[in-house]
């Protein structure tokens, strides 16, 4: 089959799914884009593929099971599909051929709908996925549906706010991406802040392998929780959850000295623009702030503060919020009702 119409020269990086021979394979292109390929039947091809060229962030996505495989070949954001010969490829590169996904030829073309990434039997080979790791919360008792939530949130406020502190210092990271970061966290607080905003601010800038997965949940008592994300944040939210535990009475003091200062000074709903980030009470702002950290133990102030931009009451109320969604975390484990080991029957 000779194949005509515009090229793309990509590099074959991998098989995603063998069975018994190369069925779904990944490909780099340009600017760091990804190509998608199956193995189709067409004649005058030794292993003849069909593919889309998608964003890596897309691909990311794809590997979230966001969405299948027939979805992703379907609707690649790049909108570009191809066909080629694999065994036409020559030091490692391969030559595509441009072609217009007709509905015609659509269903010989694409594979059935309900494949997941689940199903590749290879490990992809990302750098964007390295250092991520699962974390299992063990349940039992009785829970209302919304609590699954509840737990949930409160996971993922808590890890928005630590692996944003992680992608912020980033050495490797582009001024462009840090500005954004900031950005996320700086907006929410113009015109008095709403936390709610802050969380989602933060999980919107964060990059697709960065964000936190569920991975499976069992409703039943005991049952499981499981999620997937950044090793490093995950387990700063245990760290967190434990210090609580052992030391809550006399974090919450600091706390409470924390919020009173700023409800007495009518600090709670100021608009952060309009609060002086030098003076008196800026210090008084930050040195309370400061004591509530350092009973934290683990929680990354200064960083807190350079992403607000030397702001001490954005620091402080970010601070105070991340004390709250930890203290409520920590109310389903001391319920017993949640654990960080899976039960004995889910394990």
């Amino acid at each position: 089959m000779a194949l005509k119409g515009k090229t793309l020269r990509a590099k074959f990086e991998q098989v995603l799914l063998f069975a018994g021979e190369p069925q779904i394979v990944l490909l780099s292109g340009p600017a760091g884009s990804k190509v998608v390929a199956v193995a189709v039947n067409l004649e005058g091809m030794e292993y003849p593929f069909f593919g889309a060229q998608m964003t890596e962030d897309q691909f990311v996505e794809y590997l979230r099971e966001r969405f299948d495989l027939r979805y992703l070949l379907t609707k690649p954001d790049m909108k570009r599909h191809f066909l080629f010969d694999l065994a036409s490829g020559e030091e490692g590169y391969v030559h595509l051929v441009r072609h217009k996904l007709t509905p015609e030829d659509a269903e010989t073309l694409l594979p059935d709908a309900g494949l997941f990434a689940r199903e590749h039997t290879e490990k992809v080979k990302l750098p964007a996925l390295q250092g991520r790791s699962e974390e299992t919360f063990g349940i039992d008792g009785k829970w209302d549906l919304d609590e699954f939530s509840k737990l949930y949130g409160q996971v993922t406020d808590l890890y928005a706010v630590f692996s944003s502190v992680d992608a912020f210092l980033d050495e490797q990271a582009s001024i462009d991406k840090r500005q954004k970061i900031q950005d996320a966290f700086l907006k929410p607080f113009e015109g008095g802040g709403s936390y709610v905003s802050l969380y989602k601010s933060l999980t919107s800038v964060q990059s697709k392998s960065a964000r936190l997965d569920v991975q499976g949940i069992a409703y039943h008592s005991p049952g499981y929780v499981k999620v997937k994300g950044q090793t490093k944040p995950l387990s700063e939210v245990r760290e967190l959850v434990n210090h609580l535990e052992e030391n809550l009475v006399e974090i919450e003091k600091y706390y409470k000295s924390l919020y009173e200062l700023l409800k007495q000074n009518s600090l709670l709903r100021m608009p952060s623009e309009r609060f002086q980030s030098t003076g008196v009470m800026a210090d008084r702002v930050k040195i309370s702030t400061q004591a509530l950290a350092e009973a934290l133990e683990a929680y990354p102030y200064d960083s807190i503060l350079k992403m607000s931009a030397g702001n001490p009451l954005i620091a402080a109320k970010v601070t105070l919020s991340v004390f709250r969604r930890g203290k409520r975390l920590l109310e389903f484990f001391l319920e017993g009702r949640v654990s960080y080991d899976a039960p004995s029957s889910q394990k």
